[in-house]
């Protein structure tokens, strides 16, 4: 499909001529110009009769799409003549004067072209708001004027570049994603070859459908919506569209001009960045809303965040979870990636996939940064798997941002004080994530399960009783990422802020095979309460959200809180496993007091660590560490070992900190 330039030349000539037999018949040119002029006309409407008027032109393929009649085509050829023929512009100024500068108006185009009453009156329907023309923004009219037929319309760049044969996407859309490619060896599982065949059969047909693919980041989305298409498909990213006013609103409406130029089926990719935060969420909802409303065949969103509340009214909504590639798929998109340094990295592949359940563009991206580092450490170095998960993290880094921060393990298993009992819970939920696979898969268990098969744990008790400390074993234990997650980062008063934050942390955390620790869980699972006002309502819905989120994540969660009353019921029927942690005994407290020493630290004689357990019965664990690192500090400032009398001394000065009467 294409126009040539000759015939685009024979179109802007052929209304230079026009405008210069009306500049004739005002008089303004001599009479024996007017017959050359008209003999010249006569020539370039033969030439133009002559050219087929099939699908293989551009303007005729626009005409179709748009319902243009062949007047209503001259016009908008007028127009485009008028934005970048400069021949033309300087003979329209003698008709139209200054207004020429600013655009062409119906009223001196009927004058240009002699029209007669009836056909300038049926062009004059170009100027509806409602005509594809205007709706879609193929004319453009001056802001803040009433159109009619006096006012001068102009076109967008995009339509002058698309009729001179121009298939580039304008910068906005380019910018904000553009064409989708599908990758020559896309690799599929079942479930993932199923969604494609429903997205198919959603867009096979014209109805005004709008179809939402939901599923994580990074995990094929676009990719899937690609193969699904029969034609080509061109998105938009709202996440990266630019932050100002009117930007949104353009890049939506230049999105469904392309799509009407290139035949192709528009998406709008991360709809849920649109929703929650600062900004007024009705009015972006009103934007995105008005996208999908007038976009006139099918159009295809795709979320991190399920069930979001997009407004459309009078249109029918199709949802659609796209999941994460199994194991053996993942394996093949490793290999993919990596290309020749896959094979040094034979062995690590099944680790990688089964460790990190990510999709095609996690992975792509986690090899990219995995090849920084390797350039980092010399030209000679060689890609290691250590690159691998480092680049992995330094990603899922980049999605958490403020959200939630990687904490480092340092301690270890005798560091831990714990009654037997307390400690045999921990060791039941260690068993049960090491064990799922054989309980679940092999033993069939997970037919059992009515909802997901994650392992949420609450650990609640006083603080400073090991809470924290045992979550980060547990990471270590089970060779997971520790990622804490700061709640006053997570917790916002916009509607839908919540659940979006909460999307980010989950997706991530299930793709990087991390352990998520909510510390004081309490301020976000706190009980539903009554329904009497939109707080309520909202407050609500984000614990139904939590909830869902908590039995659907693949990985371990650990809650803790000191208030275990005042956490929602729902949620303790979810857990995998309830730990109370109790303040320690006397023999807890003297093994807790020996333990924090370490074996480098100079002491000075016996010490009585049952003494001191005895004296200081209250306190934590926490507190008894805060009063051993004090005592080092005393004796290295005095240049001495560590006595009794420096112990004694610190732990009075924790005491009267914790409020307690000595």
């Amino acid at each position: 499909m294409g126009n040539d330039d000759t015939y685009v030349q024979v179109r802007y000539r052929r209304l230079r001529l026009r405008t210069q037999l009306a500049v004739a018949r005002a008089g303004a040119e001599a009479p024996d110009s007017l017959e050359s002029t008209q003999k010249q006309l006569a020539v370039v409407e033969g030439q133009l009769a002559a050219l087929p008027t099939d699908l293989d032109r551009r303007d005729v393929q626009l005409a179709a799409t748009l319902q243009l009649d062949g007047d209503a085509l001259d016009f908008l050829w007028a127009v485009v003549a008028r934005a970048s023929d400069p021949l033309l512009l300087a003979q329209l100024q003698v008709i139209c004067g200054s207004d020429a500068r600013r655009g062409l108006s119906l009223a001196h185009y009927a004058t240009i072209m002699g029209l007669d009453g009836a056909r300038s009156q049926a062009l004059a329907a170009l100027l509806q708001p409602g005509h594809p023309l205007r709706r879609y923004r193929f004319l453009i009219a001056p802001e803040d004027t009433l159109v009619d037929v006096c006012s001068p319309l102009t076109v967008p760049p995009r339509l002058v570049a698309y009729l001179q044969g121009d298939d580039e996407p304008e910068d906005a859309i380019s910018a904000a994603g553009g064409r989708v490619v599908v990758p020559y060896d896309v690799q599929l599982d079942d479930a993932q070859r199923a969604t494609i065949h429903q997205i198919t059969m959603a867009l096979a047909g014209s109805a005004p459908v709008v179809i939402v693919v939901e599923g994580p980041i990074g995990s094929g989305r676009r990719t899937a919506i690609a193969l699904a298409a029969s034609r080509a498909v061109i998105a938009v990213d709202v996440g990266r569209i630019a932050n100002a006013p009117g930007a949104l609103e353009a890049t939506l409406a230049a999105q469904l001009r392309e799509c009407l130029l290139a035949d192709a089926i528009p998406v709008i990719a991360s709809v849920d960045e649109l929703f929650g935060g600062p900004s007024d969420p009705s009015e972006r909802r009103h934007l995105l809303a008005r996208a999908l409303e007038t976009t006139p065949g099918p159009i295809v969103l795709t979320s991190a965040v399920r069930g979001i509340d997009l407004g459309v009214r009078g249109r029918r909504v199709l949802r659609l979870p796209w999941p994460v590639p199994e194991t053996a798929a993942r394996r093949q998109l490793w290999k993919r990636a990596l290309g020749d340094d896959a094979g040094d990295l034979e062995g690590g592949l099944d680790e990688l996939a089964l460790r990190y359940r990510l999709g095609a563009g996690g992975i792509e991206a986690g090899v990219t940064s995995a090849h920084f580092l390797k350039e980092a450490r010399g030209p000679t170095a060689r890609l290691e798997l250590h690159d691998l998960q480092e680049g992995i993290r330094n990603n899922i880094a980049e999605q958490l941002g403020e959200l939630a921060q990687r904490i480092d393990v340092k301690q270890r298993w005798d560091d831990l004080v714990l009654p037997p009992e307390t400690l045999d819970d921990v060791r039941g939920l260690i068993a049960r994530v090491r064990q799922a696979h054989q309980v679940y898969e092999k033993w069939g268990f997970k037919q059992k399960m009515p909802r997901g098969i994650g392992v949420a744990a609450l650990f609640s008790g006083p603080p400073g009783t090991g809470k924290t400390m045992v979550a980060g074993l547990l990471a270590r234990e089970l060779d997971l990422e520790l990622y804490q997650v700061d709640l006053s980062k997570v917790v916002s008063k916009w509607v839908g802020e919540t659940e979006k934050q909460l999307a980010k942390i989950f997706d991530a955390a299930d793709a990087g095979h991390a352990l998520l620790l909510f510390d004081e869980a309490d301020s976000l699972f706190a009980k539903r309460t009554e329904v009497k006002s939109a707080v309520d309502r909202y407050a609500n819905l984000e614990v139904n959200f939590l909830l869902q989120r908590v039995e659907s994540f693949g990985g371990v969660t650990i809650l803790t809180t000191n208030l275990d009353t005042s956490i929602d019921p729902a949620l303790r029927r979810r857990l995998a496993s309830h730990i109370v942690f109790h303040a320690p005994e006397h023999a807890e407290s003297t093994m807790l007091w020996q333990r924090m020493l370490t074996t480098q630290a100079p002491v000075a004689g016996r010490l009585e660590f049952s003494a001191l357990a005895k004296e200081f019965a209250t306190m934590s664990g926490a507190n008894i560490r805060n009063a051993v690192l004090a005592a080092a500090f005393m004796a290295a400032a005095e240049g001495t070992a560590i006595s009794s009398e420096h112990l004694q001394r610190a732990a009075r000065s924790e005491y009267r900190a914790m409020g307690r009467a000595l």
